[in-house]
């Protein structure tokens, strides 16, 4: 389960409450797998998952005492604003 992955990817990147983290990572994910249009640059699969994960990790590791959903969140603002696309 992509949970699980997710759970255990986060604590070896250092983040502390990665159970709820990994929770909110894959309800998000989830959702845009479902919701946005199956275009190639969407990639919501696990290795997309693995870079952002490691993204987050190198973040969490330059702010060791920082709050870890904002880190998160980073992350993810970071890895994917680029790939959502208007018209």
């Amino acid at each position: 389960d992509l949970r699980y992955i997710c759970e255990n990817m986060l604590m070896s990147e250092g983040f502390i409450i990665a159970r709820p983290l990994a929770f909110k990572f894959v309800t998000l994910y989830s959702l845009c797998k479902e919701l946005l249009s199956k275009q190639m640059h969407y990639d919501w699969g696990l290795r997309a998952v693995k870079s952002l994960l490691k993204q987050a990790g190198t973040l969490k590791r330059k702010e060791p005492k920082s709050d870890e959903n904002p880190v998160l969140c980073r992350a993810l603002r970071d890895f994917n604003v680029p790939k959502i696309t208007t018209l």
